[in-house]
């Protein structure tokens, strides 16, 4: 009997302790945040937020004298975030903070306060970007190409005023036409070259990348735009006569300057080349083997970018946002953007050489700190490119799609499905041309182009190019696309000014076609 009783007392203890080990009556576990810096500006903090047995995360920042807040406060006061990389934004420059979050589970528990202590930088805006809200508005914008050995080489008066007003040949009124204007290049004027461009191949070699341009290019590229007898100073001269003659412009026209692109190694795609190609921030030599020196490397660029915008003393002009150089954006987002993509971990991501351009790494946070002055974050992907669906995850605001409808020979980018997709992303239109739609081309030595396709080869005259073009101007307003998205036009090198001092009247007409669409756009009626 005695041996039956312990038995039993231990059968009993045993079945307590199988339910204590019950996962349906085991407390739940309380929700947890890890909250860490990504980076850092003058107004705001990019945070890497990671959760544990918890929905969301209840940010809330007080200066470093305040008292602390209970996780009651946070979930109160606070602003609500989804794991992953976030912005905190509305700070003061040059401010000590401590930044306070809770997370939260789907029952409404609340986890433990967290903080972490941080100082803003000492950014301030420029009174360019004071006077506006936020990113401006523009509603066509020129494609001027300079740095590189072209022909004409430099933007003096004669080559850019033509892009300031427009003399209409039916009433005789001149007018304002472009109201934004984007300064790029592809590569430095030097041999070898280097380039602007990820993704561009070496010229002796087309297994690998092109050398990377550095520091010291990118500080040529924007001498050679703020010379003073070509580019932005000039364009700035312009403006202040045209408005002299016509009246001042509703708003100030902009300047949109391309941002060099910045991969990890020196060739993009050939990891043994250096990652401290570039050169130094501070006086400490950047390694672009880490993300944070990339992005180190974009502020330097877009802060010496706008202090001399300051210091050219401009009246006319300023400084409206700042250019994506690669075409296409691949990402480590699962699915095809476009033309293929990467399997990487047996899964499919959107674009080809992901890891080795890395823009994952880059935008947003880029985007943040230009946003936090006021100013535009602008993209031309080509057709299909990838990222062109999610073009906006990037923080980009302004996006115009190539067609690449005008050069295409053999049928393979149809204009129709190509308004088809711009509408259902939400993207606006690049409006192309060049040369070859010219009985006499400027800049070429024939008037036949034939190309070869697949096996395939086929000889077109400047009509087709003319008809292709038709299809542009036509298509754009029937869309529509013409006066309800912003209009960015390419015209290759000087392509604008071979078509207007053209003795052919099929040319002048469609300059003058060009012209009228753009000075009478209804769109620069929103300028702010």
């Amino acid at each position: 009997m005695k041996y039956r009783l312990l038995i039993a007392i231990a059968a009993f203890v045993a079945l307590l302790s199988c339910q204590a080990k019950d996962p349906s009556t085991a407390p739940a576990a309380k929700p947890a945040l890890q909250m860490t810096v990504d980076s850092l500006g003058s107004t705001f903090v990019r945070l890497d937020l990671r959760l544990v047995n918890a929905s969301s995360a209840w940010i809330l920042a007080q200066q470093g004298n305040a008292a602390s807040p209970s996780a009651a406060d946070i979930h109160e006061k606070g602003t609500r975030f989804d794991a992953g990389i976030r912005v905190y934004g509305s700070l003061e420059p040059e401010t000590e903070y401590v930044l306070y979050g809770v997370a939260e589970n789907e029952e409404g528990t609340l986890g433990s306060v967290v903080k972490l202590s941080l100082k803003t930088w000492a950014g301030s805006l420029y009174s360019w970007e004071s006077s506006r809200s936020g990113v401006p508005f523009f509603a066509d914008l020129a494609l001027l190409y300079g740095f590189m050995r072209r022909n004409p080489t430099y933007w003096d008066e004669d080559r850019l005023r033509p892009f300031v007003t427009w003399t209409d040949p039916e009433s005789g009124q001149e007018k304002w036409l472009f109201d934004a204007f984007l300064i790029l290049e592809g590569r430095i004027p030097d041999y070898p070259p280097r380039t602007f461009g990820v993704g561009v191949k070496d010229w002796d070699n087309p297994s690998v990348g092109m050398p990377q341009a550095n520091q010291e290019d990118a500080g040529r590229f924007l001498d050679y735009w703020f010379s003073e007898t070509s580019g932005i100073k000039v364009l700035d001269k312009l403006v202040g006569e045209a408005a002299s003659r016509i009246g001042t412009p509703k708003v100030k026209p902009k300047v949109i300057v391309m941002m060099p692109d910045l991969p990890a190694h020196e060739r993009y795609n050939v990891n043994t080349t250096s990652t401290t190609y570039w050169g130094k921030v501070n006086g400490r030599t950047m390694d672009f083997s880490n993300p944070e020196d990339r992005r180190q490397a974009y502020y330097w660029y877009i802060d010496e970018t706008r202090r001399r915008f300051f210091e050219a003393g401009l009246v006319n002009i300023e400084l409206g946002g700042f250019y994506i150089m690669s075409e296409e954006l691949p990402s480590m987002r699962s699915g095809v953007g476009g033309r293929g993509g990467d399997y990487i971990g047996g899964i499919l991501r959107d674009g080809w050489e992901v890891e080795a351009k890395g823009w994952d790494d880059i935008f947003p946070a880029v985007s943040d700190y230009i946003h936090q002055y006021h100013e535009s974050v602008c993209w031309i992907p080509y057709r299909s490119a990838a990222g062109y669906r999610y073009w906006k995850e990037f923080g980009i605001d302004y996006a115009w799609m190539q067609p690449n409808y005008y050069w295409d020979t053999f049928g393979v980018n149809p204009i129709s499905s190509f308004y088809q997709q711009i509408a259902t992303y939400d993207l606006a239109m690049e409006l192309e041309f060049d040369d070859m739609m010219m009985p006499r081309p400027v800049d070429r030595d024939q008037s036949e182009y034939t190309k070869t396709r697949n096996g395939e080869t086929k000889t077109e005259t400047y009509k087709d190019y003319q008809t292709r073009w038709r299809g542009y101007i036509d298509g754009m307003q029937s869309a529509p696309v013409y006066g309800t998205k912003s209009l960015a036009v390419y015209q290759d090198t000087d392509s604008f000014n071979h078509l207007r001092q053209s003795s052919y009247k099929e040319d002048q007409d469609a300059f003058n076609e060009l012209c009228r669409l753009i000075a009478e756009d209804p769109l620069k009626e929103k300028n702010r």
